[in-house]
Order: structure tokens, then sequence, then C-alpha cells
């Protein structure tokens, strides 16, 4: 049985954001013990939590004062996002107290944390940049990775309550090198499952049956944890979302912008992006990242997925 925190010695925390991955966070840290205090624009994305025990804030403000000087938690789509519910009107800083540590599990450029890292640091707030690794299963399941940057006093502060939803938490060094990480693994996670659709995608034109192929990869040098989580989405052309191909594009854009940041040029990189806004502009954006085999399906003119394969299904 997993241990339950006291709240008489862990910081009250709050999370804002309950979208795919947020939900299942906020489920595991109720269930850890915390005093949780959650705010998501839906609110209707909150009440199964509400339910559970969690405090319910109508702004981001008033998360952070429900917070004070504890933990809070942003898991948002950008950086925009995230300075939003921080720094805008009824944003959540202005009502967290100095010795208070925000920590974001958002994808976002490293530049871009170090830069919410000062304006928090200006009213004493700490800031620890904490992507994750892994998917809603592994969410649920209390088994991500976080890539932390930060000090190794805020980084400590925070780690009992990560270790509520992750098997692993590990402190890259300063604030954006939890970022550069999450880009680094992004950058090979996408990588590998643009190359295996083009790989599939090429058996298929050559007329090798798909699922004896996917057998073989499996059995040999192509193997990865990635084809085997991407199997069944591969070989039914159905692509249920666990990560979304929009959020992986927006990843790979960051990837480039962190690239350009330090000199470099991948022209890999272009071509991961333009494979997947391929897919994006065939209408797959909302599907899981590995429906950018359909744009490697249509390069090799092997037509529109069959009607009857629906996504979800």
């Amino acid at each position: 049985m997993s241990a339950t925190f006291s709240t008489a010695v862990v910081p009250p925390v709050g999370l804002i954001g309950l979208g795919q991955m947020g939900a299942p966070i906020a489920g595991r840290l109720l269930d850890r013990g915390f005093a949780l205090t959650v705010y998501n624009r839906s609110p209707a994305k909150a009440a199964p939590l509400i339910a559970r025990g969690a405090r319910s804030a109508d702004s981001p403000r008033a998360v952070g004062a429900a917070v004070g000087d504890g933990v809070l938690f942003t898991l948002l789509t950008d950086a925009r996002a995230v300075r939003t519910v921080l720094f805008g009107r009824r944003g959540a800083a202005a009502a967290l107290l100095p010795g208070a540590v925000v920590a974001d599990l958002s994808t976002i450029a490293p530049d871009e944390s170090r830069a919410i890292a000062e304006r928090l640091s200006a009213r004493g707030v700490d800031f620890v940049d904490a992507p994750l690794g892994g998917s809603t299963d592994a969410a649920a399941a209390g088994e991500l990775l976080i890539y932390a940057g930060g000090s190794p006093p805020s980084v400590d502060r925070v780690r009992p309550v990560l270790a509520a939803f992750a098997r692993r938490i590990e402190r890259l060094g300063p604030v954006g090198a939890g970022a550069s990480m999450k880009l680094v693994n992004n950058l090979l996670s996408v990588g590998y499952v643009v190359l295996a659709g083009e790989a599939l995608a090429f058996a298929d034109a050559l007329g090798l049956d798909r699922e004896r192929v996917l057998d073989l990869l499996l059995d040999g040098g192509g193997n990865s944890r990635m084809l085997a989580a991407k199997r069944t989405a591969f070989g039914r052309r159905e692509y249920p979302t666990r990560f979304a191909l929009a959020l992986a594009a927006k990843d790979l854009g960051l990837v480039q912008r962190a690239a350009r940041g330090v000199g470099g040029r991948s022209p890999l990189l272009r071509e991961l992006r333009r494979t997947a806004g391929e897919a994006i502009r065939a209408g797959h954006g909302a599907e899981d990242f590995a429906a950018v085999f359909e744009a490697s399906l249509a390069r090799f003119g092997r037509g529109p997925r069959p009607a009857a394969a629906t996504a979800g299904a």
C-alpha cells in the first residue's frame, strides 16, 4: 500500500490545468492525502476531483491564496498560458507568499522557464521547471519521469510531492535544465515514431504484411519501447490520443527554437516538422502523434485511412 503523507508536515498544494495529464496527477495527489486546490478554465473538469476531496478555486489567484507558501503546480499547453495564470489578471503569483515554490510541469522552452523564474524571484517565490516524461497511463499509475531544473533546495522541497505521481525525479541543473532535457527526449521520441511510420509505409508499398513486419521489427534491431507502445496504432491505423500530434508538433517547434539559440542546425528536425505538419493538415492534429504514419502512407500513395477504422475506437 502506498504511503500517505500527513498534511501536518507537507505544504498545501495547488494544481492549475486539469487536461489529459493534469487530471490523473491530481488524482494521485488526492490518493496520497495532500490538501489539494485545483483550477481549470473549464470548471466541469474539476468536478470529479472535487467529489474526491479537492478544493475548487474560481481563479488562479484563489489557488495562490490557498497555497500560500506551499507548492503550486502548473500544467498547461504553452508558456503564454503559464504566464497568464501566474501573472495575468487574477493571476496566482500575486497571492503566493514568499517561500512558495512554483513547479511548472508544462513543456516550454528553457529561456521561457528562466524568464518566469526571474519574475517569481522578485516576489520571493522559487521556481522549478519539471516537465513530465510519460503518458496518461503512466500519470495514473504514478510512473512518470520528472526532468527537473532549479536550485537543489527548491527541487528537494517539491520532491515529496512529485513522488506522488513520479517514479523518478532527476535534477539536471539550474532552471531551464529540465525543459532542455524534455526537448531532447521529445526530439528522439517523436523522431522515432516518424521514422517508424516511414519504415512501415515503405513496407506497405513493397507489399509486405504489416503485422508480420511489426513482429519482426519487435524481434530484431528495430525494436524499441516506443514501437511496442505504438504497435496497435500502426497496425490498425487508429490513434486514440495519449499525446496529441498537435502538441508533438508544438514541441518540435520548441526544439528548433532552442537549437537556434545554441547555434545548431538539424536538417532532420526540419523533416520531422514537415511530416507532422502534413499529418495535421490532413486532419490528424487531435489524434495521437502516431498519426504521423498517415502522412508517410500518403507519400507512398497508400491512400486515406479506411472509413471503418476510426480513431479512438
